[in-house]
């Protein structure tokens, strides 16, 4: 078999050096089999220290009546540490639970708030909500209600105490906003 001799590239282009950004990905994570394999774990070094402490006793040569009595306080102290080390396990498993985000157990917060609608909207506020519509959109025709009188029209413009309306048939009047009643919309009809 013959060696095959690689090629050098026959035209160099200068390449920036790249730093590639850290990719983070799921660091840590938790299962019950984790859980039960750590249970288990504190539950036989419990177990290993008591038998450890209760065969020290008995070597010790201590009377039945005093190695019984010190057994109940050892006992009793173990039930202590045992409860205590699974108190601590229970709640940072719990803490671990609250940090992590499952989107179906966390309460979701509306990113937008309720408008209210136009018919349960204050003139001014309908007068500001008429000012502001975007340019984009043709203009709403309204019913402007004063003194008893329907005028049909667009808000043109409104100035400090009077509104502008351009009427349907392209000419302007200016209304009071005291004598101003009522803002219906009315849309387009065809």
């Amino acid at each position: 078999m013959t060696k095959r001799k690689e090629k050098e590239p026959l035209f160099y282009i200068q390449q920036p050096t790249f730093q590639f950004p850290s990719i983070k990905m799921q660091e840590t994570y938790s299962s019950k089999r984790a859980e039960l394999l750590k249970r288990a774990q504190m539950n036989e070094t419990i177990e290993t220290n008591t038998k450890q402490e209760t065969e020290e006793e008995k070597l010790s040569g201590t009377s039945q009546k005093e190695a019984h009595e010190e057994l109940n306080k050892t006992d009793l102290f173990q039930q202590e540490k045992l409860q205590d080390t699974l108190e601590e396990f229970e709640t940072d498993r719990r803490k671990q639970e609250e940090n992590t985000a499952f989107p179906f157990r966390t309460e979701r917060k509306h990113s937008f708030q309720r408008v209210k609608s136009f018919k349960e909207m204050s003139i001014m506020e309908r007068l500001q909500y008429l000012m502001e519509f975007p340019k984009q959109l043709p203009p709403v025709p309204c019913l402007f209600i004063a003194n008893g009188n329907t005028i049909k029209g667009f808000l043109n413009n409104q100035l400090n105490e009077f509104v502008e309306i351009k009427l349907l048939n392209g000419e302007t009047m200016k209304i009071s906003l005291k004598e101003l009643e009522d803002i219906k919309m009315i849309g387009l009809r065809r």
